[in-house]
């Protein structure tokens, strides 16, 4: 089991939760049931997929949830240039979302390169 508790790289997930839900504030209310919802579940499932598969037993295991929280973070993107491109957000401020996922992406394949390199079975 890993101890996600001391990672940067899930501080830095979890505390995008809360600037993403502001974000989406912003959007029209014809997205209250379509793109607001999965936006949150999209950027909740970054930090989420990094603490359930620290509870995973095996290095393979754990890498297959920090792909998912990889996969989560580039849905993020997406749905934001979507919101940019329907004119619910500006290029400027969803630009410092991404550019923070960006980070996190990379932050996630640097630590699954280290995971890898532990190999626990």
């Amino acid at each position: 089991m890993w101890n996600y508790e001391n990672l940067e790289v899930y501080h830095k997930a979890h505390g995008l939760i809360f600037v993403v839900y502001d974000l989406v504030k912003k959007f029209p209310a014809s997205e209250k049931y379509d793109l607001v919802p999965q936006v949150r579940r999209a950027v909740k499932s970054i930090s989420a997929n990094i603490v359930e598969g620290s509870g995973k037993r095996t290095s393979k295991d754990f890498v297959g949830y920090l792909y998912n929280a990889i996969g989560s973070a580039k849905e993020v993107r997406e749905h934001l240039k979507v919101a940019v491109g329907l004119d619910y957000l500006g290029e400027d401020e969803a630009g410092v979302v991404v550019a923070e996922l960006r980070r996190i992406e990379r932050m996630l394949v640097g630590y699954i390169e280290y995971v890898l390199g532990k190999d626990v079975k």
